[in-house]
């Protein structure tokens, strides 16, 4: 009788322990899933080129961060949409890849991060602000003329973008099937699907896309692994699997196959 009292009360703290866990990784999930660093709103970015920078107002007493990097006679827009870390003093570096073959680059700070107002509350929240972003800049642009880029987290909003908005081609780097299958990738002692607020089933809006798909991922990448990546190769018969030997997560732009079909893609 003394030993199941004693196994009951162990079971019990395990229990309670395990919903410790839980709750806790619910509670504090946007800082363990994003990595924002803030930037005084004074702060003068060192960028060479043409570039604008804005500000957009999404929410009642918050906007969002933006540069615009302009290229000569410019083609069109790279409309690209960061990872989960930093901020645009950081992601500005990767613009001129895209200037040099000439297009301009649109690029913003979710919420929270660099100089953006407010905080990450929710996936619909990050949805919604790409939305707005991308509503404004339809009206500078033609959408034959716009590009859809996300770059690992990204890829997920630009996904869920691309599937309710006009546009040329959908680029994801880097990507995952749904974010469900990311975080168990991760924390595979996490019940995900039960605690998080984020899915990004990216899966689900590439199935309805009309427009090209080029999907790029490295087969070193250890962030968002390849495998991940290529699950969504079979999708849909517009998607466009590149298997990119060697690349780990953020090194993408310095790989041959990538700048070369990147170049004929854009041409």
């Amino acid at each position: 009788m003394e030993t199941l009292v004693w196994t009951f009360l162990i079971l019990i703290v395990l229990a309670g322990l395990f919903a410790g866990v839980l709750l806790t990784f619910y509670l504090l999930q946007e800082k363990i899933i994003f990595s924002p660093i803030k930037l005084t709103k004074n702060y003068l970015y060192p960028f060479e080129g043409e570039f604008e920078e804005r500000f957009y107002e999404v929410d009642i007493n918050v906007s969002l961060n933006c540069l615009l990097f302009k290229a000569k006679n410019s083609k069109g827009l790279i409309f690209y949409i960061h990872g989960n870390a930093d901020n645009l003093r950081y992601w500005g570096d990767f613009a001129p890849f895209f200037v040099n073959l000439g297009y301009d680059v649109f690029m913003y700070d979710f919420r929270g991060f660099g100089k953006s107002d407010g905080r990450i509350k929710g996936e619909r929240m990050l949805l919604r602000d790409a939305k707005r972003i991308y509503e404004i800049m339809l009206k500078e642009y033609d959408a034959l003329k716009i590009h859809i880029y996300g770059f690992s987290l990204g890829t997920g909003i630009a996904a869920r973008l691309a599937h309710n908005q006009p546009f040329a081609n959908l680029f994801l780097e880097a990507p995952y099937y749904n974010f469900l299958k990311l975080i168990n990738y991760h924390k595979a002692y996490l019940p995900a699907s039960w605690i998080t607020k984020y899915h990004f089933r990216t899966n689900k809006y590439l199935k309805d896309i009309e427009q090209p798909i080029h999907i790029f991922h490295g087969t070193e990448d250890r962030k968002v692994p390849f495998y991940l990546g290529k699950e969504l190769k079979d999708l849909h018969p517009k998607i466009n699997f590149y298997k990119v030997d060697g690349a780990t997560h953020n090194e993408m732009q310095e790989m041959e196959l990538f700048q070369l079909k990147m170049a004929d893609i854009l041409a």
